[in-house]
């Protein structure tokens, strides 16, 4: 009677927890991670989005004064031109709208084109609208927002180089094109280096738009050759500017690039170097977890690398409490067998708030630590509700559960799919494509069944590619073998 009664006092206590838990838990926003106290930049940046765009327009109409002069013209031109942008960002807004909503994302594009504007008035006095870098903030918006927001920095700005200088066509045309070609591929800058490739693509659009321009008359040879210097020095500018911009505004505003992701990638790194030593076992199941996500993530057109890097970093909180977790037991002891399953419960889930706890205080970015968040959802633990069941046939499943929140994207998604399978089918004594095919596809039904992809915008098709990738994946790695029917049979 007296077990019984504790029993039941834990579950209460449990519920009580879980309940206060998933109220304080995280919002799954964009905004910047809290830094460490010892960093530069460990304050948040908080502008009002309002101060923000009117700080905006009026940098935008006061070049127009200075390029153009007071007049009705002017401030026309100008009503047309920020007209123009707000109705690209209403238009985009359904597809961009966690982007749209992030405060300090809108602070980013607002002071991306202060900066933009207030760069190319200086390059039209003292060098050329040539020369303006519209391609290097093309590229920078691509990299920290979105291509969509990159696009409109492409139009907008070369409009902008135009207008300053007498609506020269020939101006527009060449910062379009140089933006352009260095929005092709962005995907694939994942080094420093890869900036000097960006200036290659700037000069060479520049200089085949110059070029044309030349074949039609526009220019003369001497224009055309301090043109073409000009292009150069355009392309100059992006070997210049793109690694001091993107690594500060990474900082500033938390964003995170194809760049960042390599960098925290690197095993030398310290968080995942402690994860190699003080937890092996969870370190070589986040290297399978990674290979298993990362072609999953491919198949749907996913950030593969994201998911690499989010595979890596999913169970770093198992670092505070290794022993509990089965894959760092070197014998037989299992720690949890000298506790109750509600203990034992709170001790796997806590490994999810630790993990995020740990990661913002090694500055993991924010896209990492969602996945580290959401890797799990609300799936319960099955094994110690099943022992408090024996316990207690009254126990509620719901004080065994996760407290979430649910996958948001599909990378998340999908490192929740490749963690269960890998851990499930490690589990199999005499691995086989059969086994391993109905482990994967129970796993997944499972999870869609107790709507764990409620809250991303995955589909059936997309589950359906994921679950072949990761049948194929795991095949690879534990080398199954086909069963073959008897000859009777």
């Amino acid at each position: 009677m007296t077990n019984n009664l504790l029993e039941k006092a834990k579950s209460w206590t449990r519920s009580v927890l879980l309940k206060f838990a998933r109220k304080l838990k995280t919002e799954n926003d964009k905004g910047p991670v809290v830094r460490n106290a010892r960093n530069l930049f460990s304050r948040e940046i908080k502008i009002p989005i309002v101060v923000s765009l009117t700080f905006t327009v009026i940098a935008i109409c006061c070049m127009f004064v200075i390029g153009l002069g007071v007049s009705y013209k002017t401030m026309l031109a100008t009503a047309i031109f920020v007209a123009g942008v707000v109705f690209f960002i209403v238009r985009t807004q359904s597809v961009e709208k966690a982007i749209l909503k992030d405060n300090d994302a809108v602070v980013l594009i607002c002071l991306l084109f202060i900066i933009a504007v207030l760069t190319f008035q200086i390059s039209k006095e003292y060098i050329s609208p040539l020369a303006s870098p519209v391609s290097v903030f093309t590229l920078i918006a691509t990299m920290l927002l979105s291509l969509r927001i990159g696009i409109m920095y492409a139009v907008s700005l070369s409009l902008f180089v135009a207008f300053l200088n007498d609506m020269r066509f020939d101006v527009f045309l060449v910062m379009l094109c140089s933006s352009v070609a260095v929005m092709t591929n962005v995907q694939n800058i994942r080094r420093r280096a890869d900036f000097v490739n960006v200036s290659f693509k700037t000069i060479a659009a520049a200089a085949a738009v110059i070029t044309v321009f030349y074949f039609f008359d526009k220019y003369d040879i001497s224009q055309f050759i301090r043109n073409l210097f000009y292009g150069i020095l355009n392309g100059a500018f992006a070997i210049i500017l793109l690694p001091v911009f993107i690594p500060l505004f990474e900082k500033l505003f938390s964003r995170t690039t194809n760049i960042k992701l390599i960098e925290l990638s690197d095993f030398n790194n310290l968080l995942l170097k402690r994860l190699m030593l003080e937890a092996p076992g969870t370190y070589h199941h986040s290297i399978m977890t990674a290979d298993i996500a990362e072609q999953a993530a491919n198949v749907i057109d996913a950030d593969s690398l994201l998911a690499r890097v989010g595979a890596y970093y999913h169970d770093i909180g198992k670092l505070i409490k290794p022993q509990y977790f089965i894959e760092n037991q070197v014998s037989n002891h299992n720690p949890h067998d000298e506790l109750s399953p509600t203990m034992s419960s709170l001790i796997l889930v806590s490994h999810v708030k630790e993990g995020v706890a740990l990661s913002k205080k090694y500055n993991i970015d924010n896209e990492i630590i969602n996945i580290i968040e959401q890797h799990h959802g609300t799936t319960s633990i099955h094994a110690f509700y099943h022992r408090a069941l024996e316990q207690s046939p009254e126990t509620d499943i719901e004080n065994f559960r996760y407290p979430g929140p649910k996958p948001t994207t599909k990378v998340s998604a999908i490192v929740m799919i490749a963690d269960s399978s890998e851990a499930a089918c490690r589990s199999i004594e005499e691995p086989t494509v059969v086994k391993i095919k109905d482990m994967v596809e129970k796993i997944i039904n499972n999870k869609f069944i107790d709507e764990q992809f409620s809250n991303c915008p995955i589909t059936l098709k997309d589950l359906k590619a994921i679950r072949d990738s990761v049948i194929s994946t795991l095949i690879g790695i534990y080398h199954a073998r086909i069963e073959y029917k008897d000859k009777k049979e």
